[in-house]
C-alpha cells in the first residue's frame, strides 16, 4: 500500500481504561452521598451507574472503557 493516509491518527487522550469494581465503588459512595443530602436526581443518577458497574462486574467484565 503505497498511500497510508488512514493510518495517520492520533490516540484520543480522553479515553481511559476503567476498572468496573472500582468504579462501582466510586458511584455507591456518590450515591450514599447524594441520597444523605436529599439531592434524589442525582442520587438516582449514580445509582444507575453503581447498577451498571456492579452488573458488569458481575458478568466477570473487569475493565471497560469510558466512551
Amino acid at each position: 500500500m503505497a498511500n497510508e493516509n488512514g493510518r495517520n491518527w492520533t490516540p484520543l487522550h480522553s479515553v481511559r481504561v476503567l476498572d468496573c469494581y472500582t468504579e462501582y465503588k466510586k458511584m455507591k459512595n456518590l450515591y450514599l452521598d447524594a441520597d444523605f443530602d436529599d439531592k434524589m436526581e442525582l442520587a438516582l443518577f449514580y445509582k444507575g451507574k453503581a447498577d451498571y458497574y456492579k452488573a458488569l462486574h458481575d458478568k466477570g467484565i473487569e475493565h471497560t472503557v469510558n466512551f
